[in-house]
């Protein structure tokens, strides 16, 4: 009997550090196949194509939550194309799930920022710094490319303050990663991310 005792006393605890710390859901545990099979269906993608984009999100999710206050902007694959951007506009535009895969990962809603100047000095330090932070945590470029080793090294600057703010609509294109993104362009984590548009007002915490 004690030791039942002790076990429900454990678990109790347990449940509420996870709550008192905020459970949160792995983004590779989401189920994002809807949204892969949407772009097969509505683009053309291949499969591998399709794939190729869902894992790239899931490692830009990541990123975010692993640095939720970092101005991500989304990148473009080898090809020069926003696949992972459009990935993120086609997750979005299922609203519901949209909402329910953000409080799971981050508590709250991950909003798409689109008044980054594209080409402007402040999106290419933020595409910079993306994927600086890319190399480091995945040791490897994106899209499976092969990572420049200066970017390996420590960026004590990379560092950009989140706005919670509202989606702020879609402007621009949703150029290379630009889309809602981190690296690349199409809505990036601040506005046009790398060919689009920015993720989260200051940062890619936002929509």
């Amino acid at each position: 009997m004690t030791g039942v005792l002790v076990l429900l006393i454990g678990a109790l605890v347990l449940i509420t550090w996870a709550e008192i710390r905020g459970i949160r859901k792995n983004p590779r545990d989401l189920d994002l196949y809807s949204v892969r099979d949407a772009l097969i269906e509505k683009q053309g993608w291949t499969t591998e194509r399709a794939d190729a984009a869902r894992e790239e999100y899931v490692r830009f999710l990541l990123l975010l939550q692993m640095r939720p206050g970092f101005m991500l902007v989304p990148w473009l694959d080898s090809q020069g194309r926003d696949d992972l951007d459009q990935f993120w506009h086609q997750h979005i535009l299922d609203t519901a799930k949209y909402s329910r895969d953000c409080k799971a990962v981050f508590g709250r809603m991950i909003h798409h920022n689109p008044h980054v100047v594209r080409g402007s000095v402040h999106e290419q330090e933020a595409i910079d710094k993306t994927r600086q932070l890319y190399v480091r945590r995945f040791q490897s470029g994106t899209f499976g490319s092969k990572p420049d080793p200066a970017d390996s090294y420590s960026c004590s600057s990379c560092a950009a303050v989140i706005s919670d703010s509202g989606h702020g609509g879609h402007g621009g294109s949703h150029g290379d990663s630009g889309g809602h993104g981190s690296d690349g362009g199409g809505h990036g984590c601040g506005g046009h991310g790398c060919g689009g548009h920015g993720c989260g007002g200051g940062g890619c915490g936002g929509h």
